[in-house]
């Protein structure tokens, strides 16, 4: 993940957001998959290790939760990446037009 280190607070979201992944990610969990397995398909060509690569990074960045349970792990998103729920279908109605 590239850090530009500016100060402007767009350039800072896309520090975490501007990658190609991130927000395909969130969309998967918008859309309630919150096992690994389901994630991974919603994302066909998306590799294992890129996955686990984003996963971690959006942990990191507290976009996301990580609980393991009896089931393994799931995971689900903060109210930070919540509140990424309008950019995402705003820029999923956009690429439609």
């Amino acid at each position: 993940m590239k850090i530009y280190g500016q100060f402007c607070s767009i350039a800072r979201a896309l520090d975490l957001l501007g990658e190609r992944w991130t927000l395909l990610v969130v969309r998967e969990l918008l859309c309630e998959s919150r096992r690994f397995g389901e994630i991974l398909r919603g994302l066909p060509r998306i590799s294992r290790t890129m996955l686990s690569a984003w996963l971690r990074n959006l942990v990191d960045a507290g976009v996301v939760l990580r609980e393991v349970g009896s089931g393994g792990p799931s995971y689900q998103l903060t109210q930070a990446g919540t509140e990424l729920a309008g950019a995402v279908r705003e820029l999923g109605t956009w690429g439609q037009r």
